[in-house]
């Protein structure tokens, strides 16, 4: 690292571009009281890094207007940085290339063999395998490859390194050692005896000895009583570069409600390791764990809770039912003159038949069990349907109309058809030269 520092600014210049390692040659470092590097003294010195040596020198806290000398040693140290840059960019390209591992990542179960092969890109280059398990020394026979292999892989934290005589390069092979889990099991972690809805629970999954645990994803699931599943969360610890066997508890909080009352809830645990890994990805569920919910009852009223009218003479029948658990029992409030209700273990039912006025009123259903209790009310209205009556009086007026018209009648008939009469008066009178003869009604006159 290298730094210039005046009044007003300071600039930075690096010898070390990513990972790369830094270059040793002979130069000048310019160093300031205002950035001192923990491996970078602030005094002028003389220090061999490498196979070179490397002057530090001290700048002072303020730098006045430089003189042409100054300026130059400055330009000179700058040439020296952008060379290292350059040297350093190289060395990275042909470190990252002087070997390369296949597989680039290995996967391997906790006791399987497992292999890699070891290439140089350079003849005549002596190989060897730096491993805890496996490890091959620098070849004899020189070549462009080596393989690594082990029967079984027993190390959590092996870390196979390929390398070339004198170290020149060396490099890594990526392995992951995994171990299924023991067993996967869900419980309660506070057991409910039994569970109440809309209270609040926390069940647990437990992954027992697996590894690597930062792998593992776990997964809680409910299905319902239809056969509806429902994924309920997703878990996955952090990444701790944890390599041994672990226990993995897995918590979710669960508010379960009526329509969860004899589901089934249960974890399962899927050990992801990539594309490297084995596909489909391992996984392994817990047993089934069976819920039974307490809810308190819902009622459900035939023909419903509202106000309703029905006329006087006709039945009523009010119908009340209740879904709880454990079932309800049942209660009514009525009015003083209404009959008992017919109770059941399903239902309870008030019926009246030839219902009167005197059976208005509310009539309340009570529904009961421990978790609570439900109530609904039919206000109940009677009326009186006049629509008889008018239509008997109407009836009745008709007749008394018919009968006063037939006697107006009959007495205005008599009174003019048939007055009183004396015979004398209906006897045919006799004319001279003529004989008359009343014969069926008829007169018949004789000459």
């Amino acid at each position: 690292m290298f730094l210039v520092s005046g009044s007003n600014r300071t600039m930075f210049f690096s010898s070390f571009l990513g990972n790369s390692k830094p270059m040793t040659p002979t130069g000048t470092y310019y160093t300031s009281p205002l950035f001192s590097p923990p491996s970078l003294p602030l005094e002028k010195q003389e220090r061999d890094v490498g196979e070179f040596p490397v002057k530090i020198i001290q700048l002072p806290n303020r730098i006045q207007c430089p003189s042409l000398r100054d300026s130059q040693e400055l330009l000179r140290g700058m040439e020296i940085v952008i060379l290292v840059s350059l040297l350093s960019l190289y060395c990275d390209f042909t470190d990252a290339e002087c070997l390369v591992i296949s597989p680039a990542r290995l996967v391997v179960k906790y006791g399987d063999p497992a292999s890699a092969k070891c290439t140089s890109d350079q003849l005549n280059k002596k190989l060897g395998w730096e491993a805890t398990e496996g490890g091959v020394g620098l070849t004899d026979m020189e070549g462009t490859f080596l393989n690594w292999r082990v029967d079984s892989v027993n190390d959590w934290n092996i870390k196979p390194t390929c390398f070339t005589e004198g170290g020149q390069c060396k490099k890594q092979l990526d392995i992951t050692v995994y171990k299924l889990p023991d067993s996967v099991s869900i419980s309660y972690r506070t057991y409910p005896d039994p569970m109440v809805e809309k209270h609040h629970y926390q069940l647990q999954c437990l992954v027992q000895n697996i590894a690597p645990i930062e792998r593992l994803r776990v997964t809680f699931y409910k299905v319902n009583t239809t056969g509806e599943q429902t994924e309920l969360d997703t878990q996955q610890k952090s990444k701790d570069n944890i390599k041994t066997p672990e226990n993995g508890a897995y918590t979710l909080d669960f508010t379960p409600s009526r329509d969860d009352d004899r589901a089934q809830l249960w974890c399962s645990a899927m050990l992801d390791l990539g594309p490297e890994g084995p596909q489909p990805p391992p996984v392994m569920e817990s047993d089934r764990l069976n819920i039974t919910v307490l809810y308190k009852p819902l009622i459900t009223m035939s023909p419903g809770c509202f106000s309703m009218r029905i006329t006087e003479g006709d039945t009523l029948s009010l119908n009340c039912s209740a879904n709880g658990n454990p079932a309800p029992s049942y209660g009514w409030l009525l009015p003083q003159s209404a009959p008992a209700p017919n109770t059941t273990e399903e239902r309870s039912v008030v019926t009246i038949t030839n219902i009167a006025k005197s059976h208005s009123g509310e009539y309340t259903c009570i529904a009961r069990n421990p978790p609570g209790n439900s109530t609904c009310t039919v206000n109940v209205e009677v009326t009186v349907d006049y629509l008889p009556i008018i239509a008997g009086l109407a009836a009745a007026a008709v007749v008394i109309l018919l009968v006063v018209s037939c006697f107006i009648y009959s007495s205005y008939y008599k009174h003019t058809r048939m007055g009183h009469y004396q015979l004398k008066d209906r006897l045919p009178r006799r004319h001279k030269n003529k004989q008359v003869v009343h014969h069926n009604g008829m007169d018949q006159s004789f000459m």
